[in-house]
């Protein structure tokens, strides 16, 4: 079921569902970001979140730390059903991100998961050694990884922009480590969220 979908049936499952809503539509913009930068793949992102949606229990009144918890559930939805990144995925995701963030999805999986989870959203070693199901030297270790990985793309970088700039065009900075992808319509991640969120409000109508 899309994600526009989950979120106008939240009008029709009972309880908090208004309190629910009113979360999602204030925060929905942050957890698409965090669900595309840990899967680099849109669509999944869409139906992780979307899971996510559907397994609430709308019953009860949303917490202080409800944010937190949809946050830890995204992350362990994420983690659970990830798999490989399609070259579709990878250049929808470009798309969506600010151009700051498209590093972030040129790293492998587990190096790229815990660098969003610690350096990005702000997630303790040990959360995320839980998350993951490894220990915390191992968390230090993918995050040395995701770090050197970063560094390598951005002198990538820089090397093909000077380049170009003697002449010679340069060649696809996304190739820096994954092959380069052949981008798809571009719709940004704004004019998403804007159309996610009309179709809350006709929901509420």
């Amino acid at each position: 079921m899309a994600l526009n979908e989950e979120v106008r049936t939240l009008s029709s499952k009972g309880g908090y569902q208004e309190r629910w809503k009113e979360l999602f539509q204030a925060n929905l913009d942050t957890l698409f970001e965090l669900a595309l930068l840990l899967t680099a793949d849109p669509l999944e992102a869409e139906a992780n979140l979307a899971g996510v949606i559907d397994a609430l229990d709308l019953s009860k009144q949303p917490e202080d730390d409800a944010l937190a918890v949809i946050q830890t559930a995204l992350v362990r939805q994420t983690i659970g059903s990830g798999g490989a990144i399609s070259s579709a995925g990878a250049a929808g995701a470009q798309s969506m991100l600010h151009p700051g963030l498209l590093p972030v999805l040129q790293l492998e999986r587990f190096p790229r998961v815990c660098f969003v989870l610690r350096m990005l959203f702000g997630y303790a070693t040990s959360a995320c050694a839980g998350m993951l199901g490894i220990d915390e030297g191992g968390v230090k270790v993918l995050l040395r990884v995701a770090v050197l990985q970063l560094q390598h793309a951005r002198s990538m970088h820089f090397a093909e922009t000077e380049q170009g700039l003697g002449g010679v065009m340069p060649a696809n900075p996304r190739s820096a480590l994954p092959p380069a992808q052949n981008p798809i319509q571009k719709i940004s991640r704004h004019e998403k969220i804007h159309r996610l969120m009309l179709s809350t409000h006709e929901a509420r109508g």
